[in-house]
């Protein structure tokens, strides 16, 4: 089987060439301004701006106007907290660019945090449900991966994370993962009978529409396979939304503090494409049964910012591992993985990801069903963590 790197590779360069082709006809005819005039005509067609949209996010759904559309492919939970702030919110997100010092980190003020609820009770042993290997039948080699990096600083080849033995031991003992939500209230696009009342923009405190149902449904899978988990249901975003970073970060060391069997936090999200008509665009993959799901992408902090992260490279392998078994569940399912400056809390354990489940455009069906195919990948790369 052709890895999809390379044929991603061919495309590109087939586009590049073409573009080099309609530059030097350009050029051979016309002076610099009308040069400039005509190629900014030609990357102005509508054609031309959704075939480059569809190359670089598959399966988006809309009618970009403009190549700026492109720039929202990897739309970073920072920026989306500058774009979707609450009504009245104007203060800068927590862990902005520049990141502050960990002096100043230190400083931040914990009044009026939110108490994290009382742990649910796990069974001492629960039965293993074996991985149907059948399913994860698509062949990935390290050039499948890929990887967006938004840091400053960092050269970085994820297939060679791919190499790297995954740093995680899960007990079998005690509860081994926290799910927990920073941004709980995210909420996607109202259908098929899936309406709820909203607190802002694509939010909602309803816990049967937002990002905790997503959470509930990544659980479950997981108790399905013999993990142990714990679902911190707490709304860390409202009703404030500025500072959810900081108290969540109190809610992890809180869970950690209690139950030092945890050894991997997932805070699982949902991402923003909006066009400047303020369209929400969606991402899903189409599976063989027709199956319509919500891409999920995984996005992993660094030190890049100044934040002091001596887990960041332990967490990246992790996003490596799982991304190659959501890619042999169905290639299309992941989008790449996003390397970031800021951290996200993901310094406090070596299995810390931030998990983006699909976009506000996405129905909660199709997110729900993209935390199906994540949890189960994901699952499969933790019970081989599993200690002796």
């Amino acid at each position: 089987m052709k890895s999809r790197g390379a044929g991603r590779r061919r495309a590109r360069l087939a586009a590049l060439g073409a573009a080099v082709g309609a530059l030097w006809l350009l050029g051979s005819r016309a002076d610099v301004e009308t040069l400039k005039e005509q190629l900014t005509a030609l990357l102005s067609r509508q054609e031309l701006a959704q075939a480059l949209l569809e190359e670089s996010l598959p399966g988006a759904a809309g009618e970009p106007e403009t190549l700026e559309q492109l720039m929202l492919e990897q739309l970073p939970p920072a920026a989306e907290e500058q774009q979707q702030a609450p009504a009245g919110e104007t203060d800068p997100p927590p862990e902005p660019e520049p990141a502050p010092s960990p002096e100043q980190e230190e400083a931040m003020p914990t009044a009026g945090l939110l108490e994290a609820p009382e742990a649910e009770i796990w069974p001492e042993e629960t039965p293993e449900e074996p991985v149907d290997e059948a399913l994860f039948s698509y062949p990935v080699s390290p050039e499948d991966l890929e990887l967006t990096n938004s840091t400053g600083g960092l050269a970085v080849e994820l297939g060679d994370y791919l190499e790297r033995e995954v740093n995680l031991t899960l007990s079998k003992e005690g509860p081994q993962i926290l799910i927990m939500h920073t941004h709980g209230t995210e909420a996607y696009t109202m259908a098929d009978g899936d309406d709820y009342t909203p607190s802002d923009t694509a939010r909602t405190t309803d816990e049967n529409y937002n990002m905790i149902r997503v959470g509930e449904e990544i659980k479950s899978v997981f108790e399905e396979m013999g993990l142990s988990v714990i679902h911190d249901t707490s709304l860390y975003d409202y009703p404030s939304y500025t500072g959810s970073y900081a108290r969540s970060l109190k809610g992890i060391q809180s869970y950690l503090e209690e139950y030092p069997t945890i050894s991997v936090v997932l805070d699982v999200h949902r991402d923003a494409l909006i066009g400047a008509d303020g369209t929400a665009y969606k991402v899903t993959d189409t599976l063989e049964d027709g199956e319509t799901v919500a891409q999920v992408m995984l996005v992993v902090g660094s030190n890049d910012g100044g934040l002091e992260h001596p887990n960041w490279e332990d967490n990246l392998t992790l996003a490596a591992h799982i991304q190659a078994a959501m890619l042999a569940l169905h290639p299309g399912f992941p989008r790449p993985v996003n390397l970031r400056s800021q951290r996200f809390n993901q310094h406090m354990t070596s299995g810390s990801l931030l998990v983006e489940v699909g976009t506000s455009g996405n129905t909660l069906q199709e997110a729900l069903a993209g935390a199906r195919k994540f949890a189960r990948a994901a699952g499969k790369v933790y019970l081989e963590c599993m200690e002796e």
